[in-house]
């Protein structure tokens, strides 16, 4: 499961990330010109990109899916993950796949060690280049309370993060993910890679257990900046 991340972009630099891969994305009306959240969580607003009538759109959406038949937006916060070996078949998410695919760009996300119950020890898990994450979901729009949502798709943890956590994001080099959201016909074998950006998680320090609790400073790893960072490998 995931459930919290870090979103961190101004919508020009998606926009030149992307077009570095080759994809020309247009922006929605209303979209900010950036969203800074160092605590990305349930009910949030985040950037996505998903596809649009002239090709890839990047515009806002909160997470935790709301499907179009949803008559309590509480039931959002059910809905934040959808496994990938079972998004074909569950109501909320198989009529979704065909052409309501989506990208989620991400600084990184935050797992927890929960190997003692009574110490959970907070990582945050960025790409080990550095890039931008871009993490595989589904989106929809709900008229119960007027906007887009989505949820993130997860798998089996790699070896890099496994001994964290045993699920995590599908995160793809940015081609694999603009198929994802815009392959007419849904490439599922790319949730079930062998291999996926490598990742890189450190320990940081417990206000990032607070939602209320942002900022740059919660992705210090623990001892500080110029401190080592505690890291699994």
């Amino acid at each position: 499961m995931c459930g919290r991340f870090v979103g961190n972009f101004a919508v020009s630099d998606l926009l030149d990330e992307l077009r570095d891969a080759g994809i020309e994305a247009t922006v929605a009306g209303g979209t900010p010109e950036r969203i800074s959240n160092f605590n990305t969580a349930p009910t949030h607003d985040c950037l996505v990109v998903r596809a649009g009538e002239m090709g890839p759109v990047i515009g806002p959406a909160r997470w935790g899916l709301l499907p179009v038949w949803a008559k309590d937006p509480a039931m959002a916060s059910k809905l934040i993950n959808a496994r990938s070996e079972t998004i074909t078949e569950k109501p909320s998410f198989r009529n979704l796949v065909k052409g309501h695919r989506a990208m989620i760009p991400m600084t990184g996300f935050y797992e927890w060690d929960r190997t003692d119950a009574k110490n959970k020890r907070p990582y945050f898990v960025p790409r080990a280049d550095g890039r931008t994450m871009w993490a595989a979901g589904l989106w929809t729009h709900s008229p119960l309370i007027g906007c887009d949502t989505f949820t993130l798709i997860t798998r089996e943890s790699l070896a890099d993060l496994s001994s964290i956590h045993h699920r995590s994001p599908v995160q793809l080099d940015v081609g694999d993910c603009i198929s994802w959201a815009l392959d007419e016909d849904a490439p599922l074998g790319l949730l079930a890679l062998d291999e996926q950006p490598l990742l890189a998680p450190y320990e940081v320090g417990r206000a990032v257990n607070a939602v209320r609790n942002t900022g740059p400073g919660l992705i210090e790893p623990v001892g500080g900046p110029d401190g080592p960072r505690d890291t699994l490998f």
